[in-house]
């Protein structure tokens, strides 16, 4: 466990929580004392180890973001707002299962160090400079709510703040946040600084790639299907797609051939009513007598 909750008291599986406890120090001193004693008799046992999706824990003192900035004059600054990540503290964090938006994700790691350890966000930065539709859209997929859709920014810079969650009595805002620095300096197209840094990266002077004819009727199908479904957020398209998909297998299931093993049970035969069979039994003694009968007139 990553936060260090309190164990469960009187379990040796809750007593293998108190090295976790260690990231907090605070509930470290409020861990029960027999739960120190309890794991430390187990220890040696090596019943657990300490395992973790990256080696160094962040967010323990504030979720670190990058918050990208556009301006035409390099003095009025319009943050550029992401559709998933954290940016406006009044909005609520959206629900994305089981979409995984890979743009807002990078810009995480991009935060938890210095730009120059994420080349691919001085390409990002470039290609905002320079109004590219397609990364605009990785960004906002509705391009009408991008701030510069009319006209791309002539500066773009990138600040570095620290995000937490709001208290309770603060109305309408689901974060607090606190600058830490500047993430990346104030550019524009042909600013020495960006050409330097493309260089450095290799992403200057690359010949763009070869396009795609669009010609065919496939290209043309999925252009369109592309420019219908845009104003869609992912995760809305997906659960779509998810439900339409389990409405269409219900509905098969209901109305489709029943398999062999829904056949219904084989019906049972009844026994015969007692007037019958009493019927029967005292029609057995005559035909005896009359068979009887007609062998003596033989004789």
């Amino acid at each position: 466990m990553a936060g260090g909750g309190l164990p469960h008291l009187g379990t040796a599986e809750g007593s293998l929580e108190v090295p976790y406890s260690y990231m907090e120090p605070s509930t470290h001193g409020r861990l029960w004392t027999g739960a120190h004693r309890l794991f430390g008799a187990v220890e040696h046992l090596q019943l657990a180890s300490s395992y973790g999706l990256f080696r160094r824990m962040s967010g323990l003192g504030g979720r670190p973001e990058v918050v990208l900035e556009g301006s035409y004059d390099g003095h009025h600054w319009t943050e550029i707002e992401f559709m998933y990540k954290p940016g406006n503290v009044s909005r609520p964090p959206p629900v994305v299962v089981p979409h995984q938006p890979r743009l807002d994700w990078q810009m995480w790691f991009a935060a938890l160090g210095p730009h120059t350890h994420s080349p691919w966000f001085t390409s990002l930065v470039l290609c905002l400079l320079q109004g590219k539709e397609p990364v605009i859209r990785l960004i906002q997929n509705d391009v009408a709510r991008y701030p510069f859709h009319k006209q791309p920014p002539t500066y773009v810079r990138a600040q570095l703040y620290k995000y937490w969650f709001s208290q309770p009595g603060e109305q309408g805002r689901w974060w607090r946040r606190q600058w830490v620095e500047e993430f990346f300096p104030s550019v524009s197209l042909g600013d020495p600084v960006l050409d330097t840094l493309l260089r450095q990266f290799g992403l200057q002077d690359k010949s763009p790639p070869r396009a795609r004819s669009a010609s065919s009727a496939l290209a043309q199908a999925l252009h369109w299907l592309r420019s219908q479904l845009s104003p869609l957020e992912a995760p809305t398209l997906l659960w779509g797609l998810i439900l339409t998909v389990g409405a269409i297998r219900v509905m098969q299931a209901l109305l489709g051939p029943r398999p062999s093993w829904w056949s219904p049970p084989a019906r049972e035969e009844r026994p015969a009513p007692k007037d019958s069979a009493r019927g029967q039994a005292a029609s057995a003694p005559n035909s005896r007598s009359s068979s009887s009968q007609t062998s003596r007139r033989r004789k």
